[in-house]
C-alpha cells in the first residue's frame, strides 16, 4: 500500500477514517531527540502525514484540532501519536505542518540528487544519510573528499538545478523486472508489495518511500558545507537544500551585523581584528598571571608574618587561577594550618575549585562537612583535597563551621 503522502507530496489537507486509537507510552523520536509521551496512537485508513523513513523524518499536523506530534510506519499502516484520543469510525480531517514538510522535500530530493551524481561522476557511493534539523549529511564510502571534488559536485547539482529536471514518481509491484535498473538506498525492510521509485530524469533512478518534489527547480540551489570523519573510515559530506541556504545566509549576515558593530570595522577586516584581539588577549592573560602570582606570594608573606600565627586560612578569591592557589599553598609550606583555598570557575557562576590542606585531625573533622556543604567532587590524597565545587553558595556556612570548630579548640 502507497500512503496519500507518497501518491501527491503536495497534499496539505484530506479526510480519512480513524480505524484504532490505542494508548500508548512509546517516546517521540524528533530529529535524535528522545521525548516520554503518554497518550495515543491512531490509525487511520489513509494518510498524508508521512512516517518516518528512509531516512526522512515523520511529518507533523492534525487531526481535526489535535495535533499530531509523531507518525511512524508499521507494516502497511500508519500510527500518528497524539495527546487525546479519537473515537474509532469518525471520519477526520488532516491537516499538514507544510513548511516542515516542503523543507524535508528539498533536503531528501537534494540528497537523492547529490548522491547520483557522487556515484555517476567521482566513484562515491551513499553508504547513508541523515536529516537533521539544521544540516544534512550523506556517508561516503571514502577516507576522504578532495575540495575540487566538492566543488565540481556543487556546481553540477546546481547546473542541473537550474536546468528545471522533472522528477518522477513510479510504482511498480515487487515482482517487476523493471526494478532491476533502480537503486536501492533507505527502502523500509517490510516494504514488500507496492514498489516507489523516485526518478529525476536519466540521472537518477531510486527506490524510495519518501517524499519529493516534482522538479529540480523547486531545491533552489545546493550547499556543500564541509565534511567530518565518518563511521569505520567513511566520511561524512554535510548539505543544506533550498530554504536552508538562504535561513542559514540570513544567520550568517545577522551575525556579521553584530560582529562588525563590536570590531567598528568592514567585515573583510573581521579576521585580522580578531587575530590582534586573541593575541592581545594572551599577553593581557600572561600579565595577569604574573601579577596573580606576585599578589599570591605577598598574601602568603603577610599570613607567615602574623602574629600569633593563625591556625587557620580561609582564602575565596573569585577570579583566582590555579597557579595562584598553588603559589600560596607554597607559601605556607612548613606551617602548621588548616588551608582552605576556593575559587570560581569563569564560564560557571556558582561552581568552582576547592582545595582543603592542614593537620589529618583538622581534615578528618572539617573536610567531609566542607565537601558536603559545597557539593564537592573529589578526595583526599597525601593530606590534600582537591576537587570542583557544585554550589559555593554554601561559602559563608563553611566559614562559620571552621571558625566554630577552631574557637572550640581553644
Amino acid at each position: 500500500m502507497a500512503f496519500k503522502c507518497q501518491e501527491d507530496s503536495y497534499l496539505t489537507e484530506y479526510t480519512s477514517i480513524v480505524l484504532k486509537c490505542e494508548p500508548t507510552t512509546e517516546p517521540i523520536v524528533d530529529y535524535g531527540k528522545i521525548t516520554k509521551f503518554e497518550g495515543y496512537k491512531v490509525t487511520l485508513e489513509n494518510t498524508i502525514l508521512f512516517p518516518a523513513g528512509g531516512g526522512q523524518p515523520h511529518d507533523v499536523g492534525w487531526l481535526n484540532d489535535t495535533e499530531v506530534l509523531q507518525v511512524l510506519r508499521k507494516g502497511e499502516q500508519a500510527l500518528h501519536f497524539v495527546r487525546e484520543p479519537l473515537a474509532e469510525g469518525t471520519v477526520v480531517n488532516q491537516r499538514l505542518h507544510w513548511d516542515r514538510r516542503f523543507d524535508h522535500m528539498q533536503q531528501h530530493s537534494g540528497q537523492h540528487l547529490l548522491s547520483a551524481i557522487l556515484e555517476k561522476e567521482h566513484n562515491l557511493p551513499t553508504t547513508s544519510w541523515w536529516l537533521g534539523v539544521d544540516e544534512s549529511y550523506i556517508e561516503l564510502d571514502a577516507k576522504e573528499i578532495t575540495d575540487d571534488v566538492i566543488q565540481a559536485t556543487e556546481d553540477k547539482c546546481n547546473e542541473l538545478i537550474r536546468k528545471a529536471v522533472p522528477v518522477d514518481v513510479k510504482f511498480y509491484k515487487a515482482c517487476d523486472s523493471a526494478l532491476d535498473q533502480a537503486h536501492t538506498r533507505g527502502l523500509p525492510e517490510d516494504c514488500t508489495d507496492t514498489i516507489r521509485i523516485i526518478c529525476i530524469r536519466k540521472i537518477d533512478e531510486n527506490m524510495c518511500c519518501g517524499t519529493h518534489v516534482s522538479n529540480l527547480s523547486e531545491l533552489q540551489m545546493i550547499k556543500l558545507i564541509g565534511t567530518e570523519p565518518g563511521k569505520k573510515g567513511k566520511t561524512n559530506l554535510k548539505f543544506l537544500v533550498g530554504n536552508r541556504v538562504t535561513r542559514t545566509f540570513q544567520k550568517m549576515l545577522q551575525r556579521e551585523r553584530v560582529l562588525t558593530g563590536l570590531l567598528k570595522n568592514e567585515p573583510t577586516r573581521h579576521a585580522d581584528l580578531i587575530y590582534k584581539l586573541q593575541k592581545n588577549l594572551k599577553l593581557t592573560n600572561k600579565c595577569l598571571q604574573s601579577v596573580l602570582i606576585d599578589l599570591a606570594v605577598y598574601e602568603a608573606d603577610k599570613i607567615r608574618s602574623t602574629v600569633p600565627v593563625p591556625k587557620y586560612v580561609i582564602m575565596f578569591k573569585k577570579e583566582a587561577t590555579p597557579e595562584f592557589n598553588r603559589a600560596i599553598l607554597k607559601g605556607l609550606e612548613g606551617t602548621d594550618m588548616f588551608i582552605f583555598l576556593a575559587s570560581e570557575e569563569p564560564d560557571k557562576p556558582n561552581e568552582g575549585q576547592i582545595i582543603i590542606q592542614g593537620p589529618v585531625e583538622h581534615c578528618d573533622a572539617l573536610g567531609t562537612k566542607i565537601t558536603d556543604l559545597l557539593k564537592g567532587r573529589g578526595a583526599f590524597k597525601n593530606g590534600r583535597f582537591q576537587g570542583k565545587a557544585g554550589d559555593l553558595s554554601a561559602m559563608s556556612k563553611c566559614k562559620r563551621l571552621i571558625e566554630d570548630y577552631f574557637n572550640n579548640l581553644k
